[in-house]
């Protein structure tokens, strides 16, 4: 499904705080924000909408916003150079540090082991996501998104 979301339906989509998206963009914290054309709005592709996905959950899990937007960055860019992912890691290091890691398999179930990761399915989350935005497509004016 195409679909080109703006900023304020992106946020609705991915449940992430409009308020608090636009104090993080001001910060600075959020390096992957859609581009755009002066005079035009900026909107969102699947892309674009599944790194805004792990900033929200990011957020919920307790990361601060910067870090998030941090993470969320390595995601897109992982995503952007993977289009057959199946799966995104923030990964812990043996020296304390955090890594993006990404897997075109669906993953295996977790096992009873505690991983130092915290892993997104991004098939999941593209099928929900998806999902939300074929509702909004229906219940929504061509003003607000463009749907294709």
């Amino acid at each position: 499904m195409g679909f080109d979301l703006w900023l304020a339906d992106a946020c609705r989509t991915a449940d992430v705080s409009y308020d608090d998206f636009i104090l993080t963009i001001a910060a600075g914290g959020y390096p992957c924000l859609p581009g755009t054309a002066p005079g035009s709005p900026r909107t969102f592709d699947e892309t674009d909408l599944l790194a805004l996905y792990v900033y929200g959950r990011l957020v919920a899990f307790g990361f601060g916003a910067l870090r998030a937007g941090e993470y969320a960055g390595r995601v897109l860019c992982a995503l952007r150079a993977n289009a057959d992912t199946k799966s995104v890691a923030i990964v812990l290091t043996p020296h304390g540090g955090k890594r993006v890691a990404v897997e075109r398999e669906t993953p295996a179930p977790s096992s009873p082991v505690r991983s130092e990761k915290i892993e997104f399915d991004i098939s999941a989350i593209r099928k929900f996501l998806n999902r939300r935005i074929e509702r909004y497509c229906e219940e929504q004016t061509p003003k607000s998104m463009s749907c294709s």
